[in-house]
Parts: structure tokens; sequence; C-alpha cells
């Protein structure tokens, strides 16, 4: 079981761009961390205070609060170390997905990380790889 109880969430680019989210424990010792691609569903589970990570074998939905820190109403903005203390993590077997979610916010929120492919490179160049140069 995860013992996650900050998050800290970045993004450097528009919203097509990535966000990493740092997952720390109660020492500030990083559990986990991960990038993702960050769509408007996405985004508005973050609102409600929602975000999904995974790791090999399971969806992790974390709930957490200091949402009113965001940036609300849009996505295109950068964020820059977004940190919220986390008030629950619920971990559901990939195997069992959607079989045993909990609530309707959960299952929501794993919808919308499955459905998000992330598609993605970890690359400084756009999404689709062609690095723009003005000639003056």
């Amino acid at each position: 079981m995860l013992n996650i109880k900050t998050i800290i969430i970045n993004k450097n680019r528009g919203w097509r761009g990535l966000a990493s989210i740092q997952c720390m424990n109660s020492i500030g010792v990083q559990e986990m961390s991960q990038i993702f691609s960050f769509s408007q569903p996405m985004w508005n589970d973050m609102l409600r205070g929602y975000i999904v990570v995974q790791d090999s074998e399971h969806y992790h939905v974390i709930e957490f609060e200091d949402r009113e820190k965001l940036p609300l109403g849009q996505r295109s903005v950068l964020i820059k170390n977004f940190t919220a203390n986390v008030i629950a993590v619920h971990s559901y077997a990939k195997s069992n997905w959607p079989i045993e979610v909990k609530t309707g916010a959960h299952y929501i929120a794993l919808n919308n990380y499955t459905k998000n492919r992330n598609n993605h490179t970890e690359s400084d160049w756009n999404c689709i790889g062609i690095r723009v140069v003005p000639i003056i």
C-alpha cells in the first residue's frame, strides 16, 4: 500500500504539454513519480480533487485538498510546484478495473485516466516533433 501524504504537480508547457506528479511520503521521500499527458478531463478531475497514478499492477486514485491553489478555469497556464496534502489513496487492481470501483468519482477519474492514452514524448520538442525556428 502506498504511503502518500503530499503530491507535487508541475506543468511546463501549453495545454497539449506534459505534466509530472511526484508522490511524497510523510518524511518527504518520493514514493513514486509519473509523467502524463494533460488532457481536459484529467484537468477537470484535478479541479475536483482527484488524480490517478499507476504502477505495474494497480491504479491509485489520489484524493487531495488545497485544490483552490490551482489556476481555476484554465489548464493552459503553467503549474509550478503545486503542492497538496493527500486525503486518501484508493488502489484498484488493474485486473479488476472497472469491477471494484468504490465511488462514481473514482470511476470517472479512472475512466478519464485510462482513456488518456499518454501518447507523448518526454522531449522539449512540440507534440508532433517539429521544431519551429523563425527566419528574420
